[in-house]
């Protein structure tokens, strides 16, 4: 098995799950299930706690964050929230290069590359995509850099998130559309992140870090202000990213929108019985 970023994904996405349901701690009255979008089945598959799988279809989950928008006395108070994790390939490197940003002066040091190539399809690239979802209010936008290096680490059993690094979209000078490539630099595992090709330090944060701050919204947003946030945010890949003309042929590409940020995207529903009077 090849390290890739769909493989890194599978590889965290469990680890990370576990993660965020004991960092909240449901008691016996709530539940957590994760949801991922599938482009070739074009539904939400859930994930409850016990890692059954469900799927859902694009308008029946439309339908579920405006029912959970609405005060209207439901027995199942459902909050969600929505997370873009784009896993990248790190490297380990240790030959210096003249193109080394100068905060680089450690050997080994570590580069992730980023996808700054324009897809003939959306007119985007990667990157691009990411960068202007985070400018949406609330968005959850990283770039997720583990230093794993060996094949081997796939295929442990107890997957550690400590090499897991985040790296937060709002510390990112740039959409980085000058067709140029661009590197994401750590002098350190542990050191904070610099964005290049002109080097701007940038901001990360650990696994567990993440973990909290999902569990504080969760925690602190009213479940109709979760469920309409998130709702607003998929009506704007909806609307926005899937929009754009081809073109070639002066028509709208396939799909809604939600495929180009499959891999990223994960939504969490907590769901939790409300007492009645």
């Amino acid at each position: 098995m090849a390290i890739s970023e769909t493989v890194l994904e599978m590889h965290y996405h469990q680890p990370l799950m576990d993660l965020i349901r004991n960092t909240y701690g449901v008691g016996p009255t709530g539940k957590f299930n994760f949801f991922k979008y599938t482009p070739q089945k074009e539904v939400f598959l859930g994930f409850d706690q016990a890692y059954a799988m469900t799927e859902i279809s694009d308008a029946d989950f439309f339908a579920q964050l405006k029912a959970s928008a609405m005060k209207d006395g439901y027995k199942l108070k459902q909050t969600f929230i929505a997370y873009f994790l784009q896993f990248k390939v790190v490297s380990e490197l240790q030959k210096n290069q003249k193109k080394n940003p100068p905060q680089i002066t450690s050997k080994p040091y570590y580069r992730a590359t980023l996808d700054t190539t324009k897809n003939d399809n959306t007119g985007f690239s990667q990157h691009e995509l990411l960068y202007n979802l985070s400018k949406n209010n609330g968005a959850m936008v990283y770039y997720a850099c583990p230093m794993l290096f060996e094949k081997s680490a796939l295929y442990e059993v107890n997957v550690s998130l400590e090499p897991l690094r985040l790296v937060d979209f709002s510390s990112c000078p740039s959409d980085f559309s000058d067709n140029s490539k661009h590197y994401i630099y750590f002098d350190q595992k542990q050191a904070d992140p610099i964005w290049c090709s002109d080097p701007v330090l940038g901001e990360a944060i650990t696994a567990e870090e993440f973990a909290h701050l999902v569990v504080s919204r969760l925690r602190q947003g009213a479940p109709e202000e979760m469920a309409a946030q998130v709702s607003e945010l998929l009506k704007a890949i909806k609307e926005r990213f899937a929009k754009r003309l081809d073109e070639k042929t002066g028509e709208e590409p396939e799909g809604n929108g939600l495929e180009l940020f499959a891999n990223a995207l994960t939504i969490v529903r907590l769901d939790e019985v409300v007492n009645e009077a």
